[in-house]
């Protein structure tokens, strides 16, 4: 029996995690997803529940950045896949995120079909979706 995905999808605002939920859950309907974002406390609390195998993180965090919560999630799941969902990623700020170990940095708007692509993407390259 395969295992199923394990997604972490980090991100403080209410509306985007909801459509990111809805969106990744329409493409991804045998994954299971960890949607959280209210604090650090509910990151900590999530993070130490199970191992993640893709991890989708807002760049801006009210408590974090998308750095931060990739190094903590590293840190327990050192295989686990990163895209990097900003509203306006830099050049600088793409940069960064490659350098840092993030798969792909996507823009939010229109987004969520390149998100879908780039998750694809990583985790083909991980072996996890065939």
């Amino acid at each position: 029996m395969k295992q199923k995905i394990r997604f972490m999808v980090v991100d403080d605002s209410p509306l985007d995690r909801l459509v990111l939920k809805k969106g990744l859950a329409a493409a991804f309907p045998d994954a299971i997803l960890c949607v959280i974002g209210a604090s650090r406390d509910d990151f900590q609390r999530t993070l130490e529940k199970s191992e993640y195998d893709l991890l989708v993180a807002d760049y801006s965090l009210g408590w974090a950045d998308g750095f931060e919560v990739l190094r903590k999630v590293r840190e327990r799941s050192p295989e686990c896949r990163a895209i990097l969902f900003t509203v306006m990623p830099s050049d600088r700020l793409f940069a960064q995120a490659m350098t840092a170990g993030f798969d792909a940095c996507v823009t939010k708007s229109p987004g969520l079909e390149a998100l879908t692509w780039a998750v694809r993407g990583a985790l083909a390259r991980s072996g996890k979706l065939t």
